[in-house]
């Protein structure tokens, strides 16, 4: 699949198997210029609650719950038969890779909240 096909949700990996989800696209007409990338344990940290960890995790980490919600996207990804996309081989076709600033409130804050 063309690197040109990305869309938002698709996943990154680094060379070090840190996964991050696409969550901005920046465009020049119909050529992919950049993209801006989370790390995939954050986003998911910001789509989960207590709540949704219910009575089987208990006292477990909330690590744990994260790393099979994790596990569960990448999982779901090649179901779904979409690629991950190396940053190297996305800096080697000129997109550029940027990387959220998660010292800044995460824009879905406020639902979680």
């Amino acid at each position: 699949m063309s690197m040109q096909h990305i869309t938002d949700d698709d996943l990154v990996r680094d060379e070090y198997g840190n996964y991050y989800k696409v969550v901005g696209l920046h465009t020049d007409g119909d050529t992919l210029k950049a993209l801006e990338v989370s790390n995939l344990y954050f986003e998911l940290s910001f789509e989960s609650s207590a709540d949704s960890m219910g009575e089987r995790y208990g006292q477990t980490p909330v690590g744990v719950f994260l790393q099979e919600r994790l596990n569960a996207y990448i999982e779901d990804i090649q179901q779904r038969e979409r690629p991950i996309y190396g940053i190297r081989d996305l800096m080697v076709n000129r997109i550029k890779v940027y990387a959220v600033d998660i010292t800044q409130p995460h824009p879905k804050r406020d639902l979680t909240v």
